[in-house]
């Protein structure tokens, strides 16, 4: 089956990727979505860092709320998806998981800054955008 990697993160613009993901999807006879949330690697925030159960199970539930809003969309939909969280940094693991998976591209939204704050930001579109070998669209 193909898939399109859609990246959340709770975001407004994350909804809107997810939307348009939707119709790419609905483009394409046997395309499922892959959505993802990535919880970065916060390990001196945690005691005993992620190893403790109860800091990934924090992180776990984090994601599970960031991603709510995309999943009812793609559940009213109708559109097939798999839902994936997974702890890294957020651009190497959106091009790695996109990848692993065999995804013809990738979707994400954007924060809507300019170039030149993007320079001296690194936002994490920018950087999946300079990672990636596979189509990256961006919705604003």
């Amino acid at each position: 089956m193909k898939s399109l990697l859609v990246s959340v993160d709770g975001s407004p613009n994350a909804d809107r990727a997810v939307a348009f993901a939707i119709r790419m999807a609905q483009a394409v006879q046997g395309m499922k979505v892959i959505v993802l949330n990535v919880q970065e690697q916060l390990e001196r925030w945690y005691a005993h860092g992620l190893a403790s159960d109860s800091s990934r199970e924090h992180l776990k539930q984090q994601g599970q709320a960031q991603a709510a809003a995309a999943r009812k969309l793609l559940d009213e939909s109708g559109c097939p998806y798999e839902f994936l969280i997974v702890f890294g940094k957020p651009a190497e693991t959106i091009v790695q998981v996109a990848r692993d998976h065999g995804c013809s591209g990738i979707v994400m939204g954007t924060r809507g800054l300019g170039e030149l704050q993007n320079v001296f930001i690194g936002s994490t579109s920018f950087k999946v955008v300079q990672l990636s070998d596979l189509p990256v669209t961006l919705v604003k």
